[in-house]
């Protein structure tokens, strides 16, 4: 046999072996076999991405960390020891639960990534019981449950915010169980779920100040269908749990927050929210994020117009699904969807992004019972379906391919930050005990483990800066030994007061300390303080190490 005739017989038995096993296999794989295949695809390619961006936690997790070890070691919810309280973060149930991971010694880094992901498990787990609920069968609650679970896990930042160290995925989690509470307060009237709901909603509204709009909104959407259906077991006073396990609760918390910082508002929602705005920029930008889920409008009409039917009873509770979806949506993004000021990977954005996930796996699956019984009978109106299919799942992966870029960045970021932040705070840590100043605009690992008293110059945790910004009065009142800023190839950014008072006290500008490509940190440090020799040797081998690199 030559050489030709013996390829030829290769190729053929190739094309034998594709045609009459993997295609016509995959062609008679069942319903079951093929969500497995698609749930066990997507785990894998959630399990890369995971590993890629490992080593990213952001700057701000960081500010929660500090917080939460001086709530563990007794000095109460403080940023700087022995000086006033102030509110500086807007996540107070991960606070507490960070510091009882202090009480146990774990760190929290590796630990609030483990929570994290701990926090995408629930997510899954409450997409298979909120689609088992919703179909009865099971092959169609399997279709549900598979696209929402992979439409979530194919989500770069799915995997971003699950190591991010901040409380984005808890919250999320959180979200969706208020979500699937509430909706089976209207479909199934018992008890359980109402206070299942109040319990979920307290804790959602503790873990993030949004949670008591979403919370408030959805009790009074609660109470006025419950009112308004016939026939409906649940009356005003099935809604005492919550009154006792929410509003009581929620009263006693703000009363209690209030009277602490003595201010009516967190100071990040001051420097972010009140003091951010950026119209209309930035809500054209988030408008690129959030387009796709007008679908969720467009789905119901596009059943009536299609005679799509789905049973009396399941297409009531969609109804509800997607009344309770849009509430939570609103209340969600009102805050947020016009300064996405510091919103790295959309995060502020992203839990909403996960109800639609699974309100689109339903959607999905309902589609797709729709071609199965139009298959033999109406081959253009399943052509409509096929494509209004398409439509959404690619209008869904779009929203999403712009965290394929975010990858990238916080790959790059979880590098870049081992190489600065966290060598800097380390090095001015055996300085701790002297009651040092350091001042710097990004308040989160320096501060952390440093140690230090710290001066945030961005205002986050700082009451007369976020209202006041930095004046040189001030920064004379604080007297900091230590500045620190942020420069491009040398250039101070933003230099201001802060870098006129330091030129004006005569400070001593150290070497530069590598953050990424271009990107630096100037140490500037006050001449003629006890320990300024060490300081700068020790400030000046990071400056060393981080050029190196």
């Amino acid at each position: 046999m030559d050489i030709n005739n013996f390829q030829g017989l290769i190729k053929k038995n190739i094309a034998r072996f594709i045609r009459n096993y993997l295609i016509k296999g995959f062609m008679e794989l069942n319903t079951k076999n093929i969500c497995i295949i698609g749930i066990f695809v997507s785990v894998i390619l959630f399990i890369l991405m995971l590993v890629y961006v490992w080593n990213f936690t952001v700057d701000d997790a960081f500010i929660s960390f500090r917080y939460s070890e001086h709530l563990a070691n007794g000095f109460g919810v403080v940023w700087n020891i022995s000086q006033p309280p102030v509110e500086g973060y807007t996540n107070f149930l991960w606070i507490l639960i960070i510091s009882f991971l202090f009480l146990f010694k774990f760190n929290p880094v590796f630990s609030t990534k483990v929570i994290g992901l701990f926090s995408a498990l629930g997510i899954i787990l409450l997409f298979w019981f909120i689609t088992n609920d919703f179909f009865k069968d099971r092959k169609k609650s399997l279709i549900a449950f598979t696209v929402s679970s992979i439409f979530l896990l194919i989500n770069p930042y799915t995997a971003i915010h699950a190591v991010s160290g901040l409380e984005t995925m808890f919250y999320s989690f959180l979200l969706l169980g208020v979500m699937y509470c509430a909706w089976q307060i209207i479909i199934s009237p018992s008890s359980k779920f109402i206070w299942l709901f109040a319990l979920s909603a307290l804790l959602l509204s503790l873990t993030r100040p949004e949670g008591v709009l979403i919370s408030l909104a959805l009790i009074m959407s609660l109470i006025y269908i419950s009112i308004k259906k016939i026939n409906n077991s649940i009356n005003l006073t099935s809604f005492l749990p919550i009154l006792v396990l929410y509003i009581i609760p929620i009263i006693i918390y703000n009363v209690f927050r209030v009277s602490y910082f003595h201010a009516l508002f967190p100071l990040p929602f001051l420097v972010k929210i009140v003091y951010g705005i950026t119209f209309p920029i930035e809500f054209l930008n988030a408008l690129f994020y959030l387009i796709p889920f007008i679908l969720i409008i467009v789905i119901p009409l596009f059943f009536k117009k299609q005679g799509i039917k789905i049973n009396n009873n399941n297409l009531k509770n969609f109804k509800y699904l997607l009344l309770i979806l849009g509430i939570m949506f609103i209340f969600a993004n009102i805050v947020y969807v016009n300064t996405p000021l510091m919103n790295f990977s959309q995060r502020f954005f992203y839990p909403t992004f996960v109800l639609f996930y699974l309100t689109f796996g339903i959607t999905i699956s309902i589609l797709f019972n729709e071609i199965e019984k139009n298959k033999n009978t109406n081959s253009e109106k399943n052509k409509r379906i096929i494509l209004t299919s398409a439509i959404i799942i690619i209008l869904l992966v779009l929203s999403s391919y712009n965290g394929i870029n975010d990858l990238k960045i916080q790959h790059d970021y979880g590098i870049s930050f081992n190489n600065s932040y966290i060598p800097i705070g380390k090095a001015l840590s055996p300085f701790s005990d002297d009651n040092y100043t350091v001042a710097f605009a990004d308040a989160g690992a320096v501060a952390y483990y440093s140690g230090w008293n710290f001066l945030d110059l961005g205002g986050l945790n700082d009451k007369f800066i976020a209202e006041n910004g930095v004046t040189s009065e001030y920064l004379e009142q604080k007297n900091p030994e230590l500045v620190i800023f942020a420069s491009v190839d040398g250039v101070i950014l933003t230099p201001g007061n802060s870098y006129n008072y330091v030129l004006e006290n005569n400070y001593t500008r150290l070497d530069p300390i590598k953050n990424s490509k271009g990107y630096y940190f100037i140490p500037f440090l006050k001449p003629n303080i006890k320990d300024f020799d060490s300081i700068k040797n020790s400030l000046e081998i990071v400056s060393k190490e981080s050029n190196s690199n």
